[in-house]
């Protein structure tokens, strides 16, 4: 239990000073000293920076894909199934503001590997499927999935940045927002 705790505290601290700092900028000695242990002990639990790096995001990452997984195993697309998994992740952004900034960091850094990105490729590729099934009922606008995946990462970004800056409880007006982007508009 003791063991599990400073591993906790040295993940607790390393989220908050990459999120401040950048994770170029944090020094190993410098998330020891955040977590009150001795830097030594840090390598007990990580081989090195990187190995907290991508424990820390992998972690998280399982923690977020966790929160639409039952909706993607169903693989019907639908306006509902996309709101729902939509408001999950937003509620969760908000509650979790460093994690989705880390997140955020950690996608577009050097950190970001071809090994990392493997661990998470099933879900990246039920994300996939669950687009082109909105686009083969004809849900939404026939565009590259992965252009509406982005697309959606954008969406959400910027609606948990407004949501934590302007303290707002709303949340649906923005998710059709977002999904007057992407519908199939009907012309007769």
């Amino acid at each position: 239990m003791v063991e599990e705790n400073k591993k906790k505290r040295i993940l607790n601290a390393a989220l908050k000073l990459f999120v401040e700092n950048g994770i170029d900028n944090t020094s190993t000695s410098l998330i020891s000293k955040q977590s009150d242990i001795a830097t030594g002990t840090l390598y007990i639990y990580f081989q090195n920076k990187n190995d907290l790096i991508n424990e820390l995001y992998i972690s998280i990452k399982q923690e977020f894909f966790g929160l639409t997984r039952s909706d993607l195993s169903k693989m019907e697309f639908s306006y509902e199934s996309l709101k729902r998994s939509w408001l999950k992740i937003i509620d969760w952004g908000v509650d979790n503001p460093d994690k989705f900034r880390f997140m955020l960091q950690f996608n577009s850094s050097p950190y970001n590997t071809d090994e990392t990105r493997s661990k998470f490729a099933e879900h990246e590729n039920k994300l996939v499927e669950f687009v082109k099934e909105g686009i083969k009922n004809q849900f939404i606008k026939d565009l590259p999935p992965e252009y509406i995946l982005e697309f959606l990462t954008a969406h959400l970004t910027f609606t948990m940045d407004y949501i934590v800056q302007t303290n707002t409880k709303e949340r649906s007006m923005f998710f059709d927002a977002f999904f007057e982007g992407i519908k199939l508009y009907y012309t007769s």
